[in-house]
């Protein structure tokens, strides 16, 4: 009878601890790769979108420049979008040109040349000059 008992128990299907400790961290694995895959994605569409808003913007000041003789000659990157607005150089439903972070864009400017500057993550700048 004894031996009856024992070939029912070992004849128990199941996984051992061993075996779910090594499935566990192959999800633990995989998951930390995927995150951090995901967090290398999302930077590298912030940062696009940082470069493209100010490319647009630069080709509305050169636009703007052969127009009015001159760049706007704020220092102000709000004032001088509302300028290029107001002047027909980029249309009111236009992107709104905001970082898509925390940051903020800038522009100087005065009259013969301009510099805007855009943040990167995780660090660095972005720079378009013109002339």
């Amino acid at each position: 009878m004894t031996l009856n008992m024992k070939k029912t128990l070992s004849s128990k299907s199941g996984f051992t601890m061993i075996e779910l400790l090594v499935v566990a961290t192959i999800i633990i694995l995989l998951t930390t790769i995927g995150l951090v895959s995901y967090r290398q994605a999302s930077i590298s569409s912030r940062n696009g979108k940082r470069k493209a808003d100010l490319e647009t913007v630069r080709q509305a000041l050169v636009m703007y420049r052969s127009e009015q003789g001159s760049y706007p000659t704020t220092n102000d990157f709000d004032v001088m979008i509302g300028i290029l607005k107001a002047e027909g150089f980029l249309s009111d439903d236009s992107t709104v040109f905001t970082d898509p972070g925390q940051n903020t864009y800038l522009y100087s400017g005065g009259g013969t040349s301009f510099t805007l500057t855009a943040t990167l993550e995780p660090s660095g700048t972005y720079e378009l000059k013109n002339p």
